[in-house]
């Protein structure tokens, strides 16, 4: 889910009230769903480049076992997009500063990860218990709970009921996104 701080970075720089370049790329005739498009794929790119050389290294380096390879870089790489998608929304909803949002989306994604259980197992349970609607939408919880359900469970209905659950969060950041930035005006320019 870090990966948003590259989306977002780059977002950043295709919004007209953040910077210069903002400005140029808003008057310019390409449109608003290409740029956002173009940075949600550059992004997408460098952080599968990064997942590569991650997965390399715990593989043969480390030696690694994962099991079933292929689905746990499925659910890694639909993790990496979502991640990326909420950057994009979070860069083209707020309207603050650079350092205002980093600050967002670093709240958000801790307080994700912490409702996931990724700093103690039992806050997945309490939450599961007392809010279930809560882990069905983090995503954060739908790749741990991806895992969990890859690495305890042999039927997988679980695993792609998580699988589609991070694809329709993404789209839904994205249409936020593409929402926001289509209808997007500057007076001042």
């Amino acid at each position: 889910l870090y990966g948003s701080m590259l989306s977002m970075y780059i977002t950043n720089f295709k919004l007209a009230n953040m910077n210069s370049v903002g400005k140029r790329t808003s008057l310019s005739p390409t449109s608003k769903t290409k740029l956002l498009l173009s940075s949600l794929l550059s992004s997408y790119l460098v952080q599968l480049i990064g997942l590569t050389l991650l997965f390399i290294f715990t593989i043969f380096v480390i030696k690694v076992d994962y099991g079933n390879l292929c689905l746990v870089l499925l659910l890694s790489i639909l993790g990496v997009f979502a991640g990326l998608s909420l950057g994009i929304a979070i860069a083209t909803k707020l309207k603050t500063s650079e350092g205002a949002k980093t600050g967002v989306l670093i709240s958000i994604t801790m307080l994700w990860c912490f409702l996931a259980g990724m700093t103690g197992i039992t806050m997945k349970y309490v939450i599961d218990k007392n809010i279930p609607l809560l882990n069905i939408i983090n995503p954060a919880n739908m790749i741990t709970d991806g895992f969990y359900s890859l690495y305890y469970y042999t039927y997988l209905n679980r695993f792609y009921f998580n699988i589609i659950s991070l694809i329709i969060f993404s789209i839904i950041m994205i249409l936020i996104s593409l929402n926001d930035l289509i209808r997007r005006q500057y007076d001042s320019i």
